[in-house]
């Protein structure tokens, strides 16, 4: 899975919440999606909620700078929005948060058309399911 050099082997990238709890089972789940041996992250209270309603144009910013820099500097092979039960950053419903997840898909996709993108809900176990 090498990338030539300078370049980790297999990358994917993952905006996900800055909650410890999501963090192994998404990055378990991404390696096996995007058949890819590391996982870049971007972590944010709450990501999807940011994402959807881009009215705090600076975190959607930094969070878009931060994925550039996944995508062109390890040459990410895929890229996924991350919500979870029992958010602090995004106390939402679980049906709200999913809404959320999907409206925040078509801004990725127009600022990322280079590599597949998804949207990961972790459930109150923490498993992780794909939604679209």
């Amino acid at each position: 899975m090498s990338s030539g050099p300078g370049h980790p082997p297999g990358v994917c990238t993952a905006i996900n919440c800055i909650d410890g709890r999501v963090q192994l089972p998404v990055i378990s789940y991404l390696r096996a999606r995007f058949e890819v041996e590391y996982v870049d992250v971007v972590t944010e209270a709450g990501p999807a909620a940011a994402l959807c309603e881009p009215t705090d144009s600076a975190t959607v910013q930094s969070i878009s700078e931060r994925v550039a820099l996944s995508i062109e500097h390890h040459r990410s092979q895929g890229l996924a929005v991350v919500a979870h039960h029992d958010c602090a950053g995004n106390p939402a419903a679980a049906d709200r948060q999913q809404e959320q997840l999907r409206a925040a898909l078509p801004l990725l996709r127009e600022r990322f058309p280079e590599v597949p993108v998804v949207a990961l809900w972790v459930d109150e176990q923490w498993r992780v399911r794909e939604i679209d």
